[in-house]
């Protein structure tokens, strides 16, 4: 059952990545999105802008508002028009230039900059729209051949990535047929120059942060007729030779990247054959050895032939837990190697342990060397041990005890099959890793191939797990003889959990079950097993027959000492392990930049 619900969960795992292909990294500090962002430009005939700028701001925290910077350098000059905001589902609202209050705004600006501060207080969770409109003054430059518009519309100045970017440039003319369009920034844009309408738009799925976006335009010089921003130089074939080599390069650029692309996909896809060629291969080589299974039992009523931790640990197949080593310790004190009994210390109820005989086990001799000066500490001396315990000492002997009581286990448990266990394992994480880069990769070769890839990725992704969980368990962990005895500790184990169907005292006498109650406490189960030996039994017959009668039934302190042993080890051990835990034309961009004027340009919340 849990390597089925592994497979499943495998698969959420790879369907997560796999969307995670077609998505863009998003930063995990930010506390914001913007999302969609667009920016449109009126051109005029004298040669200025009216531009038009909105964002959303998706908020995972509370601000008090956003600003926004737009770059003055290179024109020749420019002023805010008009802010407004929409919050959530509200009405688009305008903000007014006033020194207090919500829905405010406020302007600084210098030759270089113009910076626009909206205040409206947002909470996380919380949708805001905000529009931004500027004149600017002198942004096209008429030359004696040609008229250029050279401007970088996104400023580097963007501290987070903006989405779903849209900027649209309108010409005051149209149809303008010579229009030539370039822009510069993310490989992944796009640019569609529409000559009949005189309009050039660009589209982004994700600006990366920090990352200029600059947008390089020619046209007719009538076009802009009315402008006084002139030169007698011709500028049109400099022009268009710089954008050319800017484009060779970009071009160059992404053929690298796409063959980087198809390459590495080629290259998983011989990696997974070979993996997946490779390790049937060793399976088909590497049997596993094959044992006998006993006869599965439901109930089992003799003690176990090993220690209660052993016993935690072979049916389990792990380390044992501090039930275990509580009951360990209540084996302890039934053969007499050290006694047990509550006592008042500087107002606080404890138990007091003192050695009675030879201690053969790690952890309370370690604790009995460090702490019982004369064969003897309180488990509040412990627990104050482990508060200062700045080299978790307390945590090693546990951890000490652990590789003690699975030394014990592994005699029981065969060495060449648990290898085998996991090297399937690890070939199955393998493969969920490899298929996963694969199918990655894909969704940057084409999008047919990642819809093919997945499909088959995850058909060969199923199979596997399937395959490999199924040859798992199939191969024992346990000798001969280690099978039959986990047979009969399950069967033991499921008679203490089922022990208010049976009658405790047809089963056996009280010395029998003074052998058992050990075994109960590791299993956590102690306290149900008495309750019923003392309806059974009779409370004054057990607390009579049982000399270890004070370890599970509740005396003066309202708790049984083996309840109190338990407690006050397993927060010892918890204190001491944490004491030390750190915690143109239409196309795509092209890189570089043509020189156009802004790029300080950005914004962001307060």
């Amino acid at each position: 059952m849990r390597y089925r619900q592994g497979v499943w969960w495998l698969l959420g795992l790879i369907l997560a990545l796999i969307g995670g292909c077609q998505m863009t990294t998003i930063n995990a500090a930010a506390s914001y999105t913007i999302k969609p962002f667009r920016m449109n430009v009126d051109v005029t005939r004298r040669g200025d802008a009216n531009v038009t700028e909105t964002m959303t701001y998706h908020f995972d925290d509370d601000y008090h508002g956003v600003y926004n910077v737009q770059d003055l350098r290179g024109i020749q000059g420019g002023r805010l028009t008009g802010v407004s905001t929409r919050l959530n589902d509200g009405g688009m609202r305008p903000a007014r230039a006033v020194d207090s209050g919500d829905s405010r705004y406020q302007v600084s600006q210098s030759n270089q900059r113009l910076k626009v501060k909206v205040y409206r207080a947002v909470s996380a969770g919380d949708r805001l729209q905000v529009t931004y409109r500027f004149h600017l003054t002198g942004v096209v430059t008429n030359y004696a051949d040609t008229a250029e518009l050279n401007w970088k519309l996104i400023g580097a100045g963007w501290d987070e990535p903006l989405h779903n970017v849209r900027l649209t440039i309108q010409l005051p003319t149209q149809p303008v047929k010579q229009l030539q369009a370039w822009t510069h920034g993310p490989l992944t844009g796009h640019t569609a120059v529409q000559s009949k309408t005189g309009r050039v738009v660009m589209t982004i799925p994700e600006n990366p942060a920090n990352t200029f976006v600059e947008s390089h335009l020619l046209f007719p010089t009538q076009v802009t007729a009315a402008n006084p921003n002139t030169c007698t130089q011709k500028r049109r074939a400099a022009a268009q030779k710089q954008e050319a080599k800017l484009a060779a390069d970009a071009n160059a650029k992404r053929q690298q990247q796409r063959w980087l692309v198809v390459g590495g996909y080629a290259a998983l896809t011989v990696g997974l054959v070979a993996l997946l060629a490779g390790s049937y291969h060793w399976m088909r080589h590497h049997p596993a050895n094959r044992y006998p299974h006993p006869i599965p039992v439901d109930h089992f009523f003799d003690v176990p032939g090993v220690a209660p931790a052993v016993a935690v640990a072979l049916l389990n197949f792990r380390s044992p837990d501090t039930d275990a080593l509580s009951g360990e310790l209540m084996m302890a004190a039934s053969r007499h190697e050290i006694k047990l009994e509550p006592v008042r210390e500087k107002k606080h109820d404890t138990v007091r342990l003192t050695k009675t005989g030879t201690v053969t086990n790690i952890f309370l001799q370690r604790a009995f060397e460090r702490l019982g000066s004369l064969d003897s500490f309180t488990l509040r001396d412990l627990k104050q041990f482990a508060k200062k315990d700045k080299g978790s000492r307390v945590s090693h002997w546990f951890k000490e005890w652990q590789n003690q009581v699975d030394e014990a286990a592994e005699v029981y448990q065969d060495g060449d099959n648990i290898a085998i266990r996991q090297r399937l394992l690890g070939i199955a994480w393998g493969l969920t890793f490899v298929i996963a880069a694969w199918i990655g990769v894909s969704a940057l070769v084409d999008p047919l191939v990642f819809k093919l890839s997945a499909g088959l990725g995850l058909v060969v992704l199923f199979g596997s797990w399937t395959y490999i969980s199924r040859q798992r368990r199939q191969v024992d962990r346990n000798t001969a003889e280690g099978l039959v005895l986990i047979n009969e500790i399950g069967g033991f184990r499921r008679m203490l959990k089922d022990i208010g169907h049976f009658n405790t005292a047809k089963i056996g006498d009280l010395i029998l079950w003074e052998q058992i109650l050990p075994y109960a406490a590791a299993f956590g189960l102690a306290k149900q097993v008495a309750d019923k030996l003392a309806i059974d039994f009779g409370k004054d017959v057990v607390a009579g027959a049982l000399v270890a009668y004070p370890l599970y039934y509740p005396g003066a302190f309202n708790l049984s000492l083996g309840d109190m042993v338990q407690t006050s080890i397993a927060g010892a051990i918890d204190t001491s392990a944490n004491f030390s835990s750190p915690s143109g034309g239409s196309g795509g961009f092209s890189g570089g930049s043509s020189g156009g004027f802004g790029g300080g340009s950005g914004g962001g919340a307060f």
